[in-house]
């Protein structure tokens, strides 16, 4: 037996009227128990209760976001195939005809608007698509039809690596008068053999890293037992070390443009960057971290300025696994954080990366039985490794092709505060609110695209062309009777997009507002001690040779690129910013940075051992006798007279077919320096 209490009462005239509307909007697919449901829950307001019908909502059951539509219950029939390109003013012959007198047109025109067509009425509002250009933007004219910048790019790489022959990439030296230092410019460090590129750039970008260089200059060996004077070691972490401190005082004091890396190199026994297929991070992190372990052991168990034996942490942090009880916490070194190059651009920047690396989400929610990864003590230096993975992007069925590989992006300074122990608790808790934050824009992200995508379609899209339908195709033909019809199916339309516009515009509001505060929530001044500024940027182009590696450097506020011999300033956004190598899967590898600094720190010149000093002014005075008078008239010096007696020249063993003559006081031996 039906229970008749639960049946509305009889519709109204009005509502009668009403329900027809909203009956022939779903294809006369809508009873009219519902109908009258629908309108009454919306206190029969009719531009609602369409709307929310457009929305999936059909009066059988209380939707959980009235307020915020959704599409995707539309189950409107498919009607037949036919043209969609906009039509002109009057409709042409083999146009279909939706003008016919049955009562449901608005429902036809609607159902019309949602088929899965490939052109419809009115002009296009799509984003303009590179692939509908006759030559597509990310092609270049000269390729194979078809070929995405990724693509061709992989092949021209292939190419070049097949192609390449080591024994033809030698070292060349410019004209002497061409190799004079100009002003400030840094000057290159460069290796005889190109397979040692990775680690010349090593050396040469530490010289910019404050704490590193000044480091290295306060270093003297301890005395031999039994000798009352320093003499140059020969042997072991101290050689290696008093290598650098020779080549850092040459690259602070030469006139010349370039330098060679080949003793300090042959000191470290550097690895050879041997294959294409290589990256160079790897070789470059496996040089650097025997760099730090020869430093850091020099600085504490062989240094004459600490005789305590102190440990100082200027290149090695300590991390270890969050505990509740700092002193029982199992802890290891680090001097090279590898960090993995995200394909999502939401996420791919050092910040998220790291991260990922220190706090994954899975961590967050329970921080007693967290396992996570911390910062215990900090280092002055940090260096990164950016590992990229080759696989070429997916293809994206939404765009019809692959995606393109996005720009890692890494800040000009960072801060680690929301990784250390000290900040455990408090990074947590921001992090579990910046959590709540983004899922939150997932959801609103989420009903946006309900409320505008009905089967890959653009529903509003399709809903504008509907309403051109109206505006500028159908014809009253002098019925006035049709000519109302026209002219309340267009209100309706008009009413339904405005109240979609509108709920999309607070859409976006509300998730402009969430990401804004979900990118700031760190942002606190309790996680803003420990900032380290960028000091190193070295690149791969993607490519295999000596000029396929080069680097970013900071000197006194300005950023220098060496690519080989040639030192060019150029723009801190062009540091930041360098898609080079993006499609190669290659592009910035290396990353070094170091606390912060007081200005005068930063750029205080080093203290360097007084005879070495002495050795680099006697051999720019040996460079300048060399000169043509024309050249050496163009010279300036700014290093003060040697503060030594000029001591009879010997050749040096280091230089590269060299003329140019130089003492020897600091090892017995000539000095290292490229002419």
């Amino acid at each position: 037996m039906v229970d008749m209490s639960s049946r509305p009462t009889p519709a109204t005239p009005q509502e009668q009227a009403d329900i027809e509307t909203l009956s022939a909007i779903m294809g006369g697919n809508l009873d009219e128990y519902h109908a009258l449901t629908l309108l009454r829950k919306h206190n029969n307001n009719l531009e609602k209760a369409a709307s929310a019908l457009l929305e999936g909502d059909t009066g059988a059951e209380d939707p959980m976001y009235a307020d915020l539509p959704r599409l995707e219950p539309i189950n409107a029939p498919v009607i037949g195939p036919g043209p969609r390109t906009p039509p002109p003013s009057r409709p042409e012959k083999g146009v279909i005809d939706l003008t016919k007198d049955d009562d449901d047109e608005l429902a036809r025109a609607l159902r019309a608007s949602l088929e899965d067509h490939t052109t419809r009425f009115g002009p296009s509002e799509r984003a303009p698509d590179p692939n509908w250009a006759v030559v597509p933007s990310n092609v270049e004219a000269s390729a194979p039809a078809g070929m995405s910048q990724d693509d061709q790019a992989m092949s021209q790489a292939i190419e070049a690596s097949l192609s390449y022959t080591i024994s033809e990439d030698v070292y060349h030296e410019l004209p002497l008068e061409q190799r004079v230092r100009q002003g400030d410019t840094p000057v290159a460090l460069r290796p005889t053999l190109p397979s040692e590129t990775h680690a010349a750039l090593i050396l040469h970008g530490l010289f910019f890293v404050p704490q590193f260089k000044h480091t290295i200059a306060h270093w003297l060996p301890l005395l031999e037992p039994g000798t009352s004077e320093m003499e140059a070691p020969t042997t072991g972490t101290a050689y290696q070390a008093w290598s650098l401190l020779e080549t850092y005082t040459h690259m602070d004091y030469v006139r010349m443009t370039e330098l060679t890396a080949d003793a300090p190199l042959r000191a470290f026994a550097a690895e050879c960057w041997s294959s294409p297929a290589e990256r160079p991070g790897d070789v470059s992190a496996r040089f650097y971290e025997k760099l730090v372990y020869a430093i850091e052991n020099v600085l504490q168990y062989n240094n004459i300025n600490n005789p305590e034996r102190k440990q100082r942490r200027l290149m090695e942090l300590q991390y270890g696994e969050h505990n509740a009880d700092p002193d029982d916490i199992n802890t290891h070194n680090l001097s090279v954080v590898r960090v993995n190059v995200r394909s999502s651009p939401e996420s791919n920047d050092l910040l998220s990366a790291l991260s990922a690396e220190f706090a994954p989400p899975d961590t967050l929610k329970n921080k007693a039985t967290a396992k996570r990864h911390v910062i215990v003590e900090p280092s002055e230096v940090i260096a990164f490794e950016l590992i990229r993975d080759a696989t070429p992007p997916s293809y994206d069925a939404t765009l019809g092709r692959k995606s393109e590989r996005s720009l890692f992006k890494y800040p000009k300074s960072l801060y680690l505060d929301q990784f250390m122990q000290e900040s455990f608790d408090l990074a947590n808790e921001k992090r579990m609110a910046q959590r709540g934050l983004l899922d939150g824009i997932k959801e609103l992200e989420a009903r946006k695209k309900n409320l505008l995508h009905f089967n890959d379609k653009d529903t509003l899209a399709d809903l504008r062309s509907c309403l051109y339908y109206y505006e500028n195709v159908a014809e009253s033909k002098d019925d006035p009777k049709r000519a109302e019809e026209i002219k309340a199916n267009k209100a309706k339309l008009s009413q339904i997009i405005e109240k979609i516009e509108e709920d999309v515009r607070s859409i976006d509001t509300a998730i402009a507002k969430a990401r804004d505060e979900a990118q700031g929530i760190l942002d606190c001044p309790e996680l803003q001690k420990h900032r380290y500024d960028l000091r190193v940027v070295l690149v791969h182009d993607g490519l295999y040779g000596r000029s396929h590696l080069y680097s970013y450097v900071k000197q006194k506020g300005k950023w220098w690129k060496t690519v080989d011999y040639a030192v060019t300033e150029v723009s801190e956004e062009t540091v930041l910013t360098d898609s080079t190598g993006l499609h190669l899967a290659a592009g910035p590898y290396f990353l070094i940075y170091s606390r912060a600094l007081p200005q005068e720190e930063e750029v205080a010149p080093a203290e360097w051992p007084v005879d070495i000093k002495n050795n680099v002014k006697h051999n720019n005075q040996a460079l300048f006798s060399h000169l043509p008078p024309e050249v050496l008239s163009r010279v300036v010096d700014p290093n003060s007279p040697p503060s030594s007696p000029v001591i009879p020249p010997t050749p040096s063993e280091y230089t590269i077919s060299s003329d140019i003559v130089e003492p020897s006081e600091s090892r017995g031996e000539p000095m290292d320096t490229t002419d």
